[in-house]
């Protein structure tokens, strides 16, 4: 709770979330690419990003309703 501001939002740890998977997801696609031929590739590439959107839709639900716990708890 080091970077937290008054509203509660921790910035910090989100961006730490988004810079990791866009890391992971950066080196999956490269992997992909380097490893399958075109037709499996494109289909490994479309892959590895929907599971790097779901993952980070779930992170964004997490933060939500971390933010949402503590501010009925300020309550």
């Amino acid at each position: 709770m080091s970077s937290e501001t008054d509203s509660g939002v921790d910035f910090g740890r989100f961006g730490r979330i988004l810079v990791l998977i866009g890391f992971v997801t950066a080196v999956f696609m490269m992997l992909t690419a380097n490893r399958l031929d075109s037709p499996a590739a494109d289909i490994g590439l479309f892959a590895v990003g929907v599971v790097a959107l779901i993952t980070v839709m779930i992170g964004f639900l997490i933060a939500a309703g971390n933010l949402y716990d503590e501010s009925v708890t300020r309550m």
